[in-house]
């Protein structure tokens, strides 16, 4: 049994330091939840290329204006946005054509201390952002 146990521990240390990494999974919202956090509210991304932040504001009569120059700036581009379900669907006129972000369905995952998660349905983040101050 000592013989056994000490085959173990190379491989149980790798696997408890792996699990010890992964994040926990947390919840995604509901429709009604994800409602209250998107109507009428100002997201704040990182913009995926370069310094600052992307705006999102959404409006709780589906549209959406992203601003990347500033939360004041002009709007860079409009859309419009649904849920479907429990997902948020977006479409835009332009921006992220290039990139496959001119429009996108996902789930919001609350990630706790004010940070969400957008997340696609195959599991991965799509973008984080926080409420705009």
């Amino acid at each position: 049994m000592k013989i056994r146990s000490r085959l173990l521990i190379p491989f149980l240390i790798p696997f408890l330091t792996l699990c010890a990494s992964l994040p926990a999974a947390a919840a995604t919202l509901d429709a009604k939840a994800a409602r209250s956090l998107i109507s009428d509210r100002m997201w704040q991304q990182k913009a995926p290329a370069g310094p600052g932040y992307n705006y999102w504001s959404w409006k709780s009569d589906g549209s959406v204006c992203l601003r990347t120059d500033g939360k004041n700036s002009k709007c860079a581009d409009t859309g419009s946005w649904k849920l479907d379900g429990d997902r948020l669907c977006y479409k835009l006129t332009w921006w992220g054509a290039s990139i496959g972000r001119k429009s996108a369905c996902f789930r919001i995952s609350d990630q706790g201390q004010g940070r969400y998660e957008a997340l696609q349905d195959n599991g991965l983040t799509f973008f984080t952002f926080s409420l705009a101050k």
